[in-house]
């Protein structure tokens, strides 16, 4: 009796969800670049991107991204921008990040953060030091100028909270 009813139940929800229009949640940033043509061209969120928990004694937070290589190239592109959508005033320019990405069995991943006994450290040996600068109401520029060839990605960190907005190239 207990469980016919459980099942009743569990299929009145899934009924009542089915109908439900499910929107995709809003972005409180985009990322976008200006072609040699002048022409703005966003750069995709990466949606195959994830979390990974290593370790036993020394846990590493990775972010994960699946694929060799990014859908969005910009061998010759001088400076990505950042406009920023939240209207609240949480998002602060300073905490965006380009991170460097190791290729490692068909994924992209860059440590975090780790935590040992002795603490909690970032791993801001990915970190590449980028200024940010403002260029406009809620838009900010980082120079990807010098960066040698390889896999990058831009989210927001700040302090050990990351939003999970990955957005990913290769220059």
């Amino acid at each position: 009796m207990k469980r016919t009813a459980f099942i009743i139940l569990v299929l009145l929800s899934i009924n009542m969800c089915w109908g439900q229009n499910l929107s995709e949640p809003e972005h409180l940033f985009k990322v976008f670049y200006h072609d040699k043509n002048g022409i703005k061209t966003e750069i995709p969120e990466n949606e195959h991107a994830g979390t990974k928990l290593t370790g036993l004694l020394v846990h590493k937070v990775k972010i994960v991204l699946y694929g060799e290589n990014s859908n969005t190239m910009l061998p010759d592109i001088d400076n990505v921008y950042i406009e920023i959508l939240d209207t609240t005033g949480q998002l602060k320019p300073q905490y965006f990040r380009v991170i460097k990405l190791n290729t490692k069995k068909g994924r992209r991943e860059a440590t975090l953060w780790s935590n040992s006994p002795l603490g909690v450290k970032d791993n801001s040996s990915n970190f590449i030091p980028t200024m940010v600068k403002p260029v406009g109401d809620n838009t900010y520029s980082l120079s990807i100028k010098d960066l040698p060839t390889g896999h990058y990605l831009i989210l927001y960190q700040e302090n050990l909270d990351t939003l999970m907005e990955p957005y990913d190239f290769d220059k």
